[in-house]
């Protein structure tokens, strides 16, 4: 009978090594998943950041478009300036063309 307890005890120690390993491949298998998730969670605060950015490029390039525009606006109403001034001068030599005649 002494070799059935030896043998019992020999197949009980092995489950239960087999158990701890189970366990120790259970516990790597979550620490990968961790990590993973870990690894995910950076992806996407990088992919955040990167639409932020792009954001931000969108918003300098409408900041552009409108100092653009501005520009435009100025240069046409300098343009609307010099037609009056044009105007104005032509009405002068008019002007001073009929007083040269009644002369």
């Amino acid at each position: 009978m002494p070799i059935f307890y030896t043998q019992l005890l020999f197949l009980l120690l092995s489950l239960l090594l087999l158990l701890l390993l189970l366990l120790l491949l259970l516990l790597l298998s979550l620490l990968l998943l961790l990590l993973l998730l870990l690894l995910l969670l950076l992806l996407s605060l990088l992919l955040l950041l990167l639409l932020l950015l792009l954001l931000l490029l969108l918003l300098l390039l409408l900041l552009l478009l409108l100092l653009l525009l501005l520009l435009l606006l100025l240069l046409l109403l300098l343009l609307l300036l010099s037609l009056l001034l044009l105007s104005l001068s032509l009405s002068l030599f008019i002007l001073l063309l009929s007083l040269l005649s009644l002369l």
